[in-house]
């Protein structure tokens, strides 16, 4: 698969045939970020810079932020990983009013910079692109 550039978000990320990727308008996709969806389970992952952040750009302060977000409970699956000089942490939160879906959301850091990753959908589903949503994070640059 070829490596999707986000221009003005400084990102780029090479999604595999797990994921297929929203046409927007350009300006579309400098002020939201990409939208790519699982082939096999239909769930959106939102893929984006974050603004600034009030934590260490460490694991450790990445986990802080996903911990901080405004969802129902805490994430009840969390996860760190990392690769060369990127942090990557991850977790899953229940949401209230929408359903019974919850939240995926993974934060990646090279130390100077943040992105997200986020995706809501049915439990079942959530957890099953989980896997594919790592692999995906892992393919992640800051340009």
């Amino acid at each position: 698969m070829t490596r999707i550039a986000l221009a003005r978000q400084k990102l780029s990320i090479e999604p595999t045939a797990d994921w297929v990727a929203d046409e927007m308008p350009e300006e579309t996709l400098d002020e939201l970020g990409l939208y790519l969806r699982s082939t096999e389970h239909g769930v959106y992952l939102n893929v984006r810079a974050e603004g600034v952040v009030h934590h260490p750009l460490t694991t450790d302060g990445l986990l802080a932020l996903l911990c901080e977000q405004n969802w129902a409970s805490a994430p009840f699956d969390e996860w760190t990983t990392s690769s060369g000089p990127i942090s990557i942490v991850g977790g899953t939160f229940e949401t209230e009013g929408m359903g019974g879906e919850v939240v995926l959301e993974i934060f990646l850091t090279d130390g100077r910079r943040v992105a997200n990753l986020a995706g809501v959908g049915e439990r079942t589903a959530i957890l099953a692109v989980t896997p594919a949503a790592r692999r995906l994070a892992l393919t992640l640059r800051f340009e």
